[in-house]
């Protein structure tokens, strides 16, 4: 599945979560139309954001990300204390 943005004749963009098997591209969920970049920013943010709750995948970066936030919380009480 990839997201698509396609221009329309009245000059929005649409963008769309697609998938394409056996060689027909079928579209799999309308995030949302606009004109404005931020916003169609925004929604191809959430289209990836659907397709990671639909399809179940994992981003190895945030999830490293996440890792060494876990990391650092966990070490910082043990770092400051100076007596035991």
């Amino acid at each position: 599945m990839f997201i698509r943005k396609k221009k329309n004749r009245s000059g929005t963009t649409s963008v769309v979560v697609v998938d394409k098997r056996g060689g027909f591209f079928r579209e799999m969920k309308t995030m949302g139309v606009s004109s404005d970049d931020k916003a169609i920013r925004a929604l191809h943010l959430q289209g990836k954001k659907w397709i990671s709750a639909c399809c179940g995948d994992r981003d190895m970066f945030a999830i490293a990300e996440k890792e060494q936030e876990e990391k650092q919380v966990t070490e910082y009480p043990l770092n400051n204390v100076e007596n035991i």
